[in-house]
């Protein structure tokens, strides 16, 4: 642990932040119960949003967290800590919208398909990219949005390290379910 972590008291807010996790992530299961989303633009703009924040969600958050862990792991302290907070804008500016557009576009591009029962792959997508979200995402967006570790560029380095190697493997399922139209999981709940 760090001199700064060290000096840091302790989180009297920490319990919020889980109920705001909590409602997060449960507002975002209800299309997964089966909750509609309707759409709300016509097909093609609905999928064209919903691509564009796929794929800047994706790049931003694989190659912008590489970019920082190399500069906070490799150069002097006042490097780090500009980084994290060129890192924490980032986060705020890229990754907070568009880990709320990309599944509620998908969503809305399901109910244009006819519902979950039409488009299988597409629940199993929603499903990887909810637990990316619980996983991942809103922990550190929460984390920067709150900035408690400012001055310790390695702060959460090494868990936000682990978190992000799991949640990558559920984007690659994402992007295998999105690209094969494949089910894996949702197949067999929407059997009759």
């Amino acid at each position: 642990m760090s001199a700064t972590a060290e000096s840091l008291p302790a989180d009297p807010q920490r319990f919020l932040w889980m109920v705001v996790w909590a409602l997060v992530m449960g507002v975002g299961a209800l299309p997964l119960l089966g909750y509609r989303v309707p759409a709300i633009l016509p097909y093609k703009p609905t999928l064209v949003i919903h691509e564009f924040a796929a794929f800047a969600f994706f790049g931003h958050t694989f190659f912008s967290n590489i970019w920082s862990m190399a500069i906070r792991t490799t150069q002097p302290k006042p490097f780090g800590i500009w980084a994290r907070a060129l890192l924490r804008r980032l986060a705020m500016s890229i990754t907070g919208p568009t880990t709320v557009i990309v599944p509620l576009f998908g969503a809305m591009l399901v109910d244009h398909l006819g519902g979950w029962r039409n488009v299988p792959w597409a629940w199993d997508a929603y499903l990887a990219f909810w637990i990316v979200a619980a996983i991942s995402l809103v922990p550190d967006v929460i984390r920067y949005a709150r900035n408690r570790n400012a001055e310790d560029p390695m702060h959460g380095m090494l868990n936000g390290g682990i978190r992000a190697m799991i949640a990558t493997v559920f984007v690659f399922f994402i992007m295998y379910t999105m690209a094969a139209k494949d089910s894996v999981l949702a197949i067999h709940l929407f059997v009759d």
